[in-house]
């Protein structure tokens, strides 16, 4: 915008510029006043202190200015006489610029040096609230049902061997049931080789072993009555007859059959609470007879009776009454061989320690003689670390009956007709077992017997061939180290190890005729996927010793043997499966009694079927 201006300005108005100015300055000294004095206040009076020389310094800059403004305006004043016209081009308005003012960021504070705390007081009334509690009915916890595995009622299992050895095995079953359970078993096996004898002669060594039984079971809600009879059938051939010898023998002629029957029957309970009376009642037959009729009835009445009193004792009585009676051609004297046996027992048991302790009466009566024994016993074991070291001792005993079964089980190649009289055992022993972890544990024990009429077998010096067995009796003391491992590696693979050391001192004879000085078994079972089978067994057995009735010799070496045997299955499916059995594989040669060596490598195949 323009403007005329003539130069006829009267002194009024420059005297309003003037005025105008000098306000302008004033106002602005005023203001810088202003801020100097709310700095004081703010940053304390030093700092403020500090800053006033330049602001005065500014102030009369801005005063000398302003002055030499206005002298120049009266100047001009003064000096204007002739008239003067001129144009005066205002580019804009003028806008004052007022400073940014300064936020005090301070928040304002009491100080108060008096506290004051105020005094409550109440009082709590107590008022009873009657509540009622509903309880509402929940249903009960159910178990979800196991799968029951499905049960095959009958199992056959057929093989065949070297030595013309036929295996045959048939077991049946009843279906699954709550309320009962029978069945019936039968076997078969035999052997028709030929074995070389110590002057190189090649005899006839087979034996044949057929048995059968019917077993069944009746449940009850806290009790079951179990029964079961069957027969056993067994022929030998004794074979080994004395090496300086010259003959021939003939089957007929070496050959002995002993047949069994036999039947058992008892109540048994099954009592969780051991609070309450529990039971095992039994009673059992035996009838066994020879090729040559020799025979004999053994009747055996057991009872078992056991109860918790005061909290942690348990009482209990065994009962025990043994009877054997032989026919005439067996003992022609008539008399019965009886024991009774009376043995009450106490014991106690905590988490850390076990106490047995009893005494037996027994009252044996043998060729109508009466005897009565009375042996104590007992056991204490404790828990030196919980499952890990659980050391025990103990003492034992018992009178042992032998029947002529017993003896022609243990060696069929006695003489017919061969009685032995009762025995007495009591031993002493104490070890430790436990666990080493989760999968494997371990016994180790010792044991120190007083033997009084153990008998051993040795060769009947009246027989002419020497192949059959009589018995020798003497008293002594026998020492045991028995040792056991067993480890579990995973669920199919396992591991078992057995060892026994055996020593006896005796008063009469120069050896344990026939016992061998220690004894060993390992064993393997490997299951690969439930498909493949693998048991892997190691035997062996120390060096014994037989009694010699030669002029020169009075004793013979048995040498010890080491038997490795091996079996495969191979489950084709769940009932079909085919198996392969090796004895002996090593093939080595032993005797298991004097002048009887056994066969050597022997392997067996067959195959095994349920349905």
């Amino acid at each position: 915008m323009k403007k005329t201006y003539n130069n006829n300005i009267n002194d009024n108005a420059n005297l309003k510029i003037i005025s105008s100015i000098w306000q302008l300055a004033i106002g602005r000294i005023f203001n810088q006043w202003k801020v100097n004095h709310n700095t004081k206040e703010l940053r304390g009076e030093e700092t403020a202190y500090c800053l006033l020389p330049t602001a005065y310094f500014k102030n009369l800059i801005t005063i000398a200015i302003f002055l030499v403004f206005t002298l120049f305006l009266l100047e001009t004043t003064v000096n204007a006489q002739t008239p003067l016209k001129k144009e005066v081009e205002v580019v804009k308005p003028y806008e004052p610029v007022v400073s940014d003012a300064n936020k005090i960021n301070v928040l304002p504070k009491i100080s108060d040096s008096v506290v004051i705390k105020p005094n409550i007081q109440y009082n709590i009334t107590p008022i009873m609230v009657n509540t009622e509690y509903q309880v509402s009915a929940i249903n009960a916890a159910k178990m979800m049902n196991m799968p029951i595995s499905k049960l095959y009622k009958n199992y056959i299992k057929l093989g065949f061997g070297n030595y013309t050895s036929p295996l045959a095995e048939l077991y049946v079953n009843s279906s699954r049931s709550k309320k009962h359970t029978a069945g019936i078993f039968l076997k078969h096996q035999s052997s028709a080789g030929k074995l070389k004898l110590e002057n190189g002669d090649k005899v006839f060594a087979g034996y044949s072993e057929t048995s059968g039984e019917l077993f069944g079971r009746k449940f009850f809600k806290n009790s079951y009555l179990y029964a079961n009879g069957g027969a056993r059938g067994n022929t030998v051939y004794d074979y080994g007859y004395y090496p300086k010898l010259d003959t021939a023998l003939e089957k007929g002629d070496i050959r002995q059959n002993y047949f069994l029957a036999n039947a058992n029957a008892g109540i048994r309970s099954t009592n969780s609470d051991s609070t309450k009376l529990n039971y095992d009642i039994g009673l059992k037959y035996n009838f066994f007879q020879d090729r040559v009729k020799h025979g004999e009835n053994n009747i055996n009445i057991a009872a078992q009776l056991r109860q918790l009193f005061l909290t942690d004792k348990l009482f209990g009585i065994n009962v025990n009454y043994n009877l054997l009676k032989r026919n005439e051609k067996l003992d022609s004297t008539g008399y019965a061989n009886s024991l009774l046996v009376l043995d009450p027992w106490v014991g106690m048991s905590s988490p850390d320690y076990r106490l047995k302790g009893g005494l037996k009466f027994c009252f044996q009566t043998q060729n109508n003689t009466l005897k009565i024994s009375f042996i104590p016993y007992g056991e204490f074991q404790f828990a030196a670390v919980k499952d890990v070291l659980i050391p025990f001792v103990g003492l034992n005993g018992q009178v042992n009956t032998h029947s002529y079964q017993d003896i022609a089980f243990e060696n069929p190649y006695i003489h017919p007709g061969l009685l032995v009289k009762n025995s007495v055992t009591r031993d002493i022993y104490g070890g430790l077992k436990g666990s080493l972890g989760a999968k494997a544990s371990y016994i180790l024990k010792v044991d120190f017997a007083k033997l009084k009429d153990q008998y051993f077998f040795v060769n009947d010096s009246l027989s002419t061939l020497r192949n059959t067995f009589t018995v020798v009796y003497d008293n002594g003391d026998k020492f045991n180290g028995y040792a056991e491992v067993n480890y579990d590696y995973s669920e199919h693979l396992s591991f078992a190890a057995k060892a026994n050391y055996y020593k006896y001192t005796l008063e009469h004879q120069a050896y344990a005729w026939h016992k061998p000085d220690f004894d060993f078994t390992f064993s393997t079972i490997y299951n690969l996927r439930n498909k493949i089978l693998i048991n892997f067994d190691v035997l062996a057995v120390g060096n014994r010793y037989a009694k010699e009735y030669s002029v020169n010799q009075k004793t013979k070496s048995l040498a010890g043997v080491v038997d490795f045997n091996l079996g495969v299955e191979y489950r084709y499916t769940k009932i079909l499966s085919a198996w392969i059995r090796l004895y002996n594989f090593t093939a080595a040669k032993y005797y298991e009694w004097n002048q009887y060596p056994t066969q050597q490598f022997n392997v067996m195949v067959g195959f095994t079927y349920s349905l």
